[in-house]
């Protein structure tokens, strides 16, 4: 366990994001490494964290790219202006070099915590990372099939390291009641014809899945984000509800086996 000079070497991190998957997964694996963490769902809210601030300061920011309201390089802008905080973008899709640019580094979901930890450690230059998770050492013990079929196995290899059982099958039990959410707000986007509305749910829905290694979801979201046709809509939200279905089906008492 770290003592309480080292805690406090380390720096205060505010995590910005409107998936509330990826944030509740990443702010507790943060706090499990003994970083001090706060949240925002959006850069209106990230802004109001940051100006409700004395003497505690936020050195690092971690902002997902693409949210609703104020987002991407225009809140960057607005943070630049405010704090003096290293920012570190987080996205399902890598950004393009205009992005990059003016951000610190940048992390791709599913994010590595291993290389997270270590880019935040005081000192350590600014870089980018990105890569799924890979399993802890010892972690690669046989979980049942079933379990197998739904969720990859290095990643779940990797939070059954980090955390007891029980907030383990928690985080997979908000995944599945948040999936079932969006995917009602995504068939009525469909049914609109709305293609904007559908293509930022579908990388929302990416995001949060490839952060607990729902792997059919994750791949149905991404197709989804990326052809967007009303011609593909209705077989990638069967897809999704399929997903669901299973992970549903796994989420027994004995989750994980």
């Amino acid at each position: 366990m770290s003592s309480p000079g080292t805690i406090r070497q380390l720096p205060r991190i505010l995590l910005i994001d409107d998936d509330p998957i990826s944030r509740e997964v990443v702010a507790m694996m943060l706090e499990i490494h003994s970083f001090a963490v706060e949240t925002a769902n959006s850069g209106e809210d990230a802004l109001a964290v940051l100006d409700g601030q004395n003497l505690d300061r936020t050195e690092v920011i971690l902002m997902d790219l693409q949210m609703p309201g104020l987002s991407g390089g225009d809140l960057i802008q607005v943070l630049r202006a405010r704090s003096a905080a290293r920012i570190f973008a987080i996205s399902g899709s890598e950004p393009g070099e205009d992005m990059l640019g003016v951000v610190d580094g940048f992390l791709l979901k599913p994010v590595d915590m291993d290389g997270l930890v270590a880019l935040l450690q005081p000192g350590h230059p600014a870089e980018t990372a990105s890569g799924r998770a890979i399993a802890a050492d010892g972690a690669g013990s046989q979980d049942s099939a079933a379990i197998d079929e739904v969720i990859d196995a290095a990643v779940l290899g990797k939070l059954k390291a980090m955390m007891p059982p029980a907030a383990l099958r928690e985080i997979y039990a908000a995944v599945a009641s948040d999936l079932k959410t969006r995917l009602v707000t995504l068939q009525s986007a469909m049914t609109a014809s709305n293609v904007q509305e559908v293509k930022r749910l579908a990388h929302s829905i990416k995001g949060g899945c490839s952060m607990v290694g729902l792997t059919a979801a994750t791949e149905a979201a991404a197709r989804l984000e990326t052809s967007n046709t009303t011609v593909t809509h209705a077989k990638e939200l069967s897809q999704l509800h399929a997903a669901l279905v299973a992970l549903d089906g796994i989420l027994g008492d004995d989750f994980p086996a």
